[in-house]
């Protein structure tokens, strides 16, 4: 019997392109559909209100991303489409790289900013006066080990900037490994104490302000 996913989707209007490159809830939730789900399954397993998730659900049935697979009970289950999907370089607008990634740079840039200022905060409020009151900035290595030492706090907010040279083959080995990191922590027993974070992980060739 052939798989009804296994036939690549293409995609023919803006509105598919858009949603399916929807940093947060496109190909992200798409993916939690891979197996006949629920709105509210892929809302526990993205950790998102599930309102939210069945709002982006319409939208992606409605651009046929998505299609009804049957029934649990009263509850509808959906299924992807299919697992790959072809997006024609005309709607993708590859020329204005842009489009795709400043709405959820913004996001993350955002997120990362509240999450520093609640840092400080609870900084503030946990040591006496006058002991938190400055930002400490060090130049050189990062200390005695060959990685950066952790940063001090419960959940401390933390960015690395690091340009090294690697020949690709150590590129893709950096980029598995921290792959198999997040997918680790993202598979492992949460203990009661555990808190949903966000790690953001980019790599690409060439320096920061390489033109």
């Amino acid at each position: 019997m052939t798989d009804p996913l296994a036939t690549p989707f293409q995609v023919t209007t803006p509105a598919q392109a858009e949603a399916l490159l929807d940093f947060t809830y496109g190909a992200r939730l798409l993916e939690k559909f891979m197996e006949p789900s629920t709105p509210s399954q892929a809302a526990h397993a993205l950790a998102e209100p599930a309102n939210r998730v069945a709002y982006h659900v319409r939208k992606l049935l409605q651009s046929g991303l998505l299609r009804v697979a049957g029934r649990q009970g009263k509850r509808v289950l959906y299924q992807t489409a299919a697992q790959t999907f072809h997006v024609p370089r005309a709607l993708v607008r590859l020329d204005e790289p842009l489009t795709l990634i400043e709405p959820v740079m913004r996001e993350i840039t955002s997120a990362y900013a509240h999450a520093v200022l609640g840092w400080q905060l609870r900084q503030d409020s946990s040591v006496p006066a006058g002991d938190a009151a400055h930002l400490a900035v060090s130049l050189g290595p990062p200390g005695p080990h060959p990685t950066a030492d952790p940063p001090a706090g419960v959940y401390a907010p933390a960015m690395r900037l690091r340009s090294v040279r690697v020949t690709p083959e150590q590129y893709q080995q950096a980029q598995a490994a921290l792959d198999r990191i997040l997918t680790e922590l993202e598979s492992s027993q949460a203990s009661p104490s555990a808190h949903m974070t966000t790690f953001v992980v980019m790599t690409f060739p060439g320096r920061l302000h390489d033109t």
